[in-house]
Parts: C-alpha cells; sequence; structure tokens
C-alpha cells in the first residue's frame, strides 16, 4: 500500500465526475443485486445442498431492537422502550429458533469453520448477560469454532458499562464496536441519538482498558460538521489510544424507494423532511466532507493508523495480521457468511465460482410470525451469483477489504485472466491510471491506493458492479469521460 496521505480528495473527484455521488444517492453495500433473484424454495434446496462443512465462514446475529432510533438509520430496526424484558427473551428465542432450523436444514453448517461472530443490530448490546449466555451457549454447542475465533459484540455507548463489559468478555465476547458517530452534543441531539459526547468517551475508555480490540464508528456528512470539528473529535479519538476507528460517509439513500434488497426507509427519506433540511442548509457539501476525509486520513496516519479494511483504520500493532477476522472472512477472502435475523443477509461461497446469497424478510412481524407460529424460515428471497457478475462481486470485496488483489488467486478459482482477459484488464488499469490501483507486475498484484481507500464504495459501485457486473460499455465510457 502507498503511504502518501497528503491528498486532495476533492481534486480527485473533480477529476473523476463519476465518483460524485450526492447524499440521497449514496447508500453502496457488500451486498450484490446482479444475479438472477430465486425464490425461497430454490434458495433452500441450493443452501441444503451446499458443500460447507470444514470451510471457512462467518456467523452473524442481527438483534433488531434499539432504544432510541436515529433519524438516518435505514437499517431493520424496531423501538425497545427498555421496561420489558420479555422483548429481549422473544428476540432470543426467536434468533435459537432460526439457528435451528438451519443446523435441521443444513447439516453440514456443525462442521463450517466458523472464524469470526459479529453480534450486531439494531443494539445487540441491549441483550441481558441471561440471552447473550443462551446465545453463546447455543453457538459453542451447535457449530465448530475455531480456537481463535474472533466474537464481536456491537451496541451504543450507553450500552457499555463497567459490568456489561465483564459479562461479555466472562462469556467468551473479544471484540468490541461502539458507534458514537460524533462527540458534538448538537449533532447527537439533532440526529436523534440518546447519549451524548461524555458518556461515549466514557464508553470508549471502559472498552480500552479491556486491551481487547476495539472499533468506533464515527460518520462524516452529518449536520453542522466543519473541517475542524471532525479533527477535534478523531484527535479527541486517537488521544483515547482508540484501536479502531471506522470512518463512514453519511447513507441517506432511500433503499426501499431504490428497490434494494435490504434495509427501511429512514426519516430523513422522508421527501419533505429531506427538503426541509436542504433548505436549512445543515448539510456539509460533498466537496466539504473529502476535505474532512483529507484531513482525517492525514491525522490518522500521523498517529500510527493504517486502513484494513477500506474505512476502517487501525492502530498498528492491533491485529497480527494487519485486518481483523470479520472483514478478512467477510471480504478479502470471501468466504461464507451465515446470518440470522431479520433484514439479515448472508452468502455461501466455499472457494466456488458462484455465489448463493441470501435475504431474510425485512419486515419484523412478517420474522416473527414465521419463527414463533410457522416454524418456518424467515427467508425472503435468494440470488444465485455466477460467471462475470460473481467475479466482479468478488473483485469489489477484496478491493473494500483494502488487501491485494492477487492475479494468480482469481485465475485458481475463477478460471479467468483478470491481467489479460476483457473487461478485466481495462477496468483494471483503468483504475492504475487514475491512481486508485497500484499494479506491481513481478509479483501480479494489484493493491488499492489511499485515493482508492477514500472512494472505495463508489469504486466498487461504478467500475465493479456496474461496469463488470453488468457489461455495459456505454456505461463506462460515460463514466471515464
Amino acid at each position: 500500500m502507498d503511504d502518501n496521505y497528503d491528498i486532495d480528495l476533492r481534486t480527485i473527484l473533480r477529476d473523476n465526475p463519476e465518483l460524485r455521488i450526492e447524499r440521497d444517492d449514496y447508500d453502496f453495500n457488500v451486498t450484490t443485486n446482479l444475479g438472477a433473484r430465486i425464490d425461497k424454495e430454490e434458495t433452500l434446496s441450493r443452501y441444503r445442498k451446499f458443500e460447507g462443512e470444514g470451510k471457512p465462514a462467518h456467523l452473524y446475529l442481527h438483534v433488531p431492537l434499539c432504544s432510541y432510533i436515529c433519524h438516518y438509520c435505514n437499517y431493520v430496526k424496531t423501538r425497545y422502550s427498555g421496561k420489558d424484558e420479555t422483548l429481549l427473551d422473544r428476540w432470543t428465542k426467536a434468533l435459537l429458533a432460526e439457528s435451528k432450523e438451519y443446523l435441521h436444514l443444513a447439516p453440514w453448517l456443525r462442521k463450517a469453520r466458523i472464524e469470526s461472530i459479529y453480534f450486531g443490530g439494531g443494539t445487540a448490546a441491549l441483550l441481558q448477560e441471561r440471552h447473550l449466555r443462551q446465545l453463546m451457549e447455543h453457538i459453542r454447542e451447535n457449530y465448530s469454532l475455531t480456537e481463535d475465533c474472533e466474537i464481536t459484540l456491537e451496541g451504543n455507548p450507553d450500552n457499555f458499562d463497567e459490568k456489561k463489559i465483564d459479562t461479555a468478555i466472562e462469556l467468551g465476547y473479544n471484540r468490541f464496536s461502539v458507534g458514537i458517530q460524533s462527540l458534538d452534543d448538537r449533532i447527537l441531539k439533532f440526529v436523534g441519538r440518546g447519549h451524548n459526547a461524555e458518556t461515549a468517551v466514557k464508553a470508549v475508555k471502559e472498552l480500552v482498558r479491556t486491551g481487547f480490540p476495539v472499533n468506533v464508528d464515527y460518520i462524516l456528512g452529518m449536520p453542522f460538521q466543519t473541517v475542524h470539528s471532525v479533527a477535534r473529535e478523531i484527535g479527541a479519538l486517537v488521544a483515547l489510544e482508540t484501536p479502531q476507528i471506522s470512518i463512514y460517509r453519511l447513507r441517506n439513500a432511500d433503499r426501499v424507494g431504490l428497490g434494494l434488497d435490504i434495509g427501511q426507509r429512514s426519516a430523513w427519506n422522508m421527501p419533505e423532511i429531506s427538503k426541509t433540511l436542504d433548505r436549512r442548509g445543515v448539510f456539509p457539501t460533498l466537496d466539504e466532507i473529502y476535505s474532512m476525509r483529507s484531513v482525517l486520513m492525514r491525522l490518522l496516519s500521523e498517529h500510527g493508523y493504517c486502513p484494513a479494511p477500506a474505512a476502517w483504520w487501525s492502530r498498528s500493532g492491533v491485529y497480527p495480521d494487519g485486518i481483523s477476522a470479520t472483514p478478512r472472512n467477510k471480504w478479502q477472502n470471501m468466504d461464507s457468511m451465515i446470518a440470522f435475523g431479520p433484514g439479515a443477509y448472508g452468502w455461501l461461497t466455499g472457494g466456488r465460482k458462484d455465489i448463493i446469497q441470501t435475504h431474510n424478510t425485512t419486515n419484523i412481524s412478517d420474522y416473527l410470525y414465521l419463527i414463533e407460529n410457522l416454524k418456518d424460515i424467515p427467508l425472503s428471497h435468494g440470488r444465485y451469483v455466477a460467471g462475470k457478475e460473481a467475479i466482479a462481486t468478488a473483485l469489489g470485496f477484496i478491493f473494500k477489504a483494502y488487501q491485494k488483489l492477487d492475479v494468480r488467486k482469481i485465475k485458481e478459482r475463477f478460471h479467468v485472466d483478470i491481467l489479460n482477459e476483457e473487461p478485466y484488464r481495462e477496468v483494471l488499469f483503468a483504475l492504475v491510471e487514475k491512481g486508485f490501483l497500484h499494479f506491481s507486475p513481478e509479483d501480479t498484484y494489484f493493491t488499492p491506493t489511499l485515493a482508492g481507500e477514500a472512494f472505495h464504495e463508489e469504486i466498487v459501485h461504478v467500475y465493479f458492479k456496474q461496469w463488470l457486473g453488468s457489461l455495459n460499455p456505454s456505461q463506462f465510457q460515460l463514466a471515464t469521460s
């Protein structure tokens, strides 16, 4: 990877207008809408027959409960008042029931190599000790975890007090992710967060004291942000010796309106609310957002942080391999991801040339009805991705992971020479020419540059998914003209 952190991202954005994606159109995700949509029955048939025994996999559990709903959030969730723990009991039972249905359907799941587990949401850390214990006991009894399995618990600052952290560690959690999003109380109140900056700082301190890897989520593009304010806030996180800081751009696209397979509408997706916010001029411009990112890249690098995967900046030495197990499984190696919960999506790969992508229903009521009354798997549909679309997906995942793209490994897996065959060669060397990839001919590696890291989601969307995935030459010519 290159080490020139002094990059003017606004100039790069001006010279590459295809990457200029405004706030209300910005909602990129690692899942793909490529491939043929397949119904529930066919997806489950392919799932049952999949040969996943002994192969690496990632396990994801989605807890769709939040004690407050942020105005920008388009994840699948519902509000939990915190007064009735029977709701936590209900969701724990539902996740356990879904897992049991899949274990019955596909016995190979018991012998897949689970190298990483992520409890997300929603707010997984809302679960109490007995719920987390039930889930962990079920997982250990029914799945084959590696000795060094990375197990992450995600939550908000107000979920991570000393007692909750110590309990989680006792249960086997060895990585934490906390969404602070901002350290500005004005912003936190405006976007509907239920904590303040003081609570966030306290939670980060408590988590850092454990000595385990800790990730802190931070969002660029929030209302009222300036270059100086975000630099000050990231500087505060650096001073706390935060092990990992993930910097995301605000996503405000209407996932439902765009026909995507994931998520719900956020409050800010509503046209009248969006127009009102625009009239008030509360959001930074796209150029301002990338000025912020330029400053943060330089600030983080000066304090020993490096991106791995893209957007996840880690202090040197936090991860022995330079990248945590979760992105290594999900993106770098594109191992299978087994996903449970409403709106959860996953995929089965196992080193094959094709991908079976799974999508649970995003309707929370439907999910519970299927699980509790019909004893049925709450799958909505799947996608079967093969050929050029599967290759495009794999290349996008590796780029997202901010890892070396090994031409030989791609050839072994897909029987395609991306170095010499079109359209792969054209696209990859276009990215080299633009400064988003570096090519090492002696090693036959393509490696993302820091400019590529800064625009990784836009590049994956435009160059890998749209161009390589759709194979639309006119679209590519338009994007690069």
